[in-house]
């Protein structure tokens, strides 16, 4: 059974249509029809901050939307469920940036999250990669 966790930009691509990886669709249809697709609170955050960056063409489609219409609309579209963050969630996210070599908030929860929850996250963000090849115990990642 896949127990998947989508980052902010793989929600992103997938509502839009664009291009992930056939590994990772299936990874996600399975997610979907086992009722083990999840999305990050973090990532609500994410694309409200992504909506509002200075360069048009450098903010995600939201096709019109505000940014959490968009999110709740999509997570129901695909049949994703929210996941809080938690005690437990916040005291990793402190660690991660120790282990990953980077202070990007929003990956920090979602790796995190990931780990705690023992969830595979799907994501294409390069950080994210050499993290998974330096410590490939630490968290599951499949690239999409």
């Amino acid at each position: 059974m896949s127990n998947i966790l989508l980052d902010a930009h793989t929600l992103i691509w997938l509502l839009a249509g664009d291009y992930l990886k056939p590994n990772a669709l299936l990874e996600i249809a399975k997610a979907q029809e086992a009722g083990t697709l999840f999305i990050s609170a973090i990532s609500a955050w994410e694309v409200g901050i992504a909506a509002l960056k200075s360069n048009p063409t450098k903010r995600p489609n939201l096709q019109g939307l505000a940014p959490d219409i968009w999110f709740k609309r999509g997570i129901r579209k695909i049949g994703a469920k929210t996941l809080p963050i938690n005690f437990q969630i916040a005291i990793e996210a402190i660690r991660v940036p120790a282990i990953y070599g980077s202070g990007d908030r929003g990956d920090c929860y979602l790796i995190a999250t990931a780990r705690i929850k023992n969830l595979t996250l799907l994501a294409r963000d390069k950080e994210m990669r050499k993290l998974k090849n330096r410590n490939p115990s630490y968290f599951k990642l499949i690239e999409c």
